[in-house]
């Protein structure tokens, strides 16, 4: 897992693939995916709400600025 350390006033590069790795799957299914669900979605949603519960936790606001 990536530690979110750094000041987050970026969007960090894995947040963003974490986000483009949920889209896709919200439009089609990859070579992972089974009948119980996908490895790597459920690590994208994972390192998502990490980010989001450690920029809330930082900064004590939610969403993106």
């Amino acid at each position: 897992m990536v530690s979110v350390e750094k000041v987050l006033s970026r969007v960090p590069f894995y947040v963003e693939q974490a986000s483009y790795c949920i889209s896709f799957h919200e439009r089609r299914t990859c070579l992972s995916c089974t009948d119980e669900g996908c490895p790597r979605l459920d690590e994208a949603a994972e390192l998502l709400a990490d980010y989001r519960a450690q920029r809330t936790e930082r900064y004590g606001r939610t969403g993106s600025s």
